[in-house]
């Protein structure tokens, strides 16, 4: 799966860095590799004794989340492709997600293909354990092979369902996005979709047991309502990012500035500190007036007050860097897109009466990297 825009993972557990990518792999993943071992123990019954059929199983649930992980990377190539900061990836219970900040260039097309490259990733480890399965001869090494190519073949085809969050949601998202024009009714669509197949999901065990007039089995029961939990979970995210994206494009970006009050490299801690009012923002500048960085109220107030007078507000403030500027008639959304993009902190806008300043971090919950 794919996340646009998305917060990084925070929670604790093995990180590390492969093909320039950030990984996450959260303690629950575990939980994950537990679960496919259980589901597909039976499967290596006839290939080795008891104890090696479950060596086999953990073995075998190991490779499928290294085939999870490529799947991961593919998105990420793409994206990467395309230019836009892949925040990283994360592997956890019962899958993956990669987060990347797109720019204003992105569209349905651009989307669909990120979406699509990883569920082809997938089947093509489908296809090539598939073949190399057939080669293998009766026993071990064919079995995690045979069992490999069908769990990624399942893997691939589940993640083209279509609805959020799975990458089939991301298509039916990119569809609607290029009917409509609209980004909003695309992920809208999705949404509803995935909630639609989370409770499709929940019924299949027993709508399949219907069917042949027999007992619904417990573990697909079990599965099934993990499942459709985690697709309703997703797809009840989409609905409320949707929900949120369009709150923010109808805010004035203007309604989140402030003007900017400016002082010398040469003021002090104590000459600021009363500058620091709710309807402003305090800026040191250099010597052609342009800003350097902005003074918050709680860096300001964490200098003891013994030392205020001797020390320099340049030194606690936070840099502005090469902070963007974009128009006063821009939106909330436009803020937050621009900032996501530059990584910048803070964004300048082009008021009537000069430049006035959003700090996303005081007006926004920014995550990222």
């Amino acid at each position: 799966m794919t996340i646009a825009q998305s917060s990084a993972n925070t929670s604790s557990g093995w990180r590390f860095k492969l093909l320039g990518f950030d990984v996450s792999v959260p303690w629950n993943a575990l939980i994950g590799v537990a679960i496919i071992g259980v589901l597909w123990y039976p499967e290596f019954a006839e290939s080795t004794s008891a104890l090696g059929q479950w060596a086999l199983a953990a073995i075998f649930a190991l490779l499928l989340m290294a085939s999870i992980l490529f799947h991961e990377f593919a998105h990420g190539l793409v994206a990467r492709a395309f230019g836009y900061p892949v925040t990283g990836i994360t592997l956890w219970a019962m899958g993956g997600f990669t987060t990347y900040s797109p720019t204003k260039k992105h569209g349905p097309a651009r989307e669909a293909l990120i979406a699509v490259a990883g569920p082809v990733a997938t089947l093509a480890i489908a296809l090539v354990a598939f073949i190399a399965a057939r080669s293998a001869p009766p026993g071990t090494v064919h079995s995690v092979l045979a069992a490999l190519a069908w769990a990624n073949a399942l893997v691939g085809f589940f993640n083209l369902l279509p609805g959020s969050p799975l990458d089939g949601g991301a298509l039916v998202k990119s569809l609607v996005w290029g009917i409509t024009k609209s980004e909003q009714k695309g992920q809208v669509a999705a949404g509803w979709v995935g909630r639609g197949l989370a409770v499709s999901l929940v019924l299949s065990p027993f709508l399949l047991a219907w069917s042949y007039g027999g007992q619904p089995s417990l573990i697909l029961i079990v599965v099934a309502v993990m499942l459709g939990w985690l697709l309703w979970t997703g797809a009840s995210a989409s609905l409320r990012a949707a929900k949120s994206g369009a709150s923010l494009r109808s805010l004035p970006a203007l309604g989140l500035a402030k003007p900017l009050r400016f002082v010398t490299e040469s003021a002090t801690v104590a000459q600021v500190m009363p500058l620091l009012v709710n309807d402003q923002h305090v800026a040191v500048t250099d010597s052609l007036g342009e800003p350097i960085g902005v003074v918050t109220h709680s860096a300001a107030a964490a200098v003891p007050a013994e030392q205020r007078e001797r020390v320099l507000a340049l030194v606690v403030c936070a840099r502005v860097g090469a902070a963007p500027t974009i128009a006063a008639d821009s939106s909330a959304f436009d803020v937050l897109r621009t900032a996501q993009e530059t990584s910048s902190r803070f964004v300048f806008l082009t008021a009537p009466g000069g430049r006035v300043l959003i700090d996303t971090d005081e007006v926004f919950v920014m995550d990222g990297p």
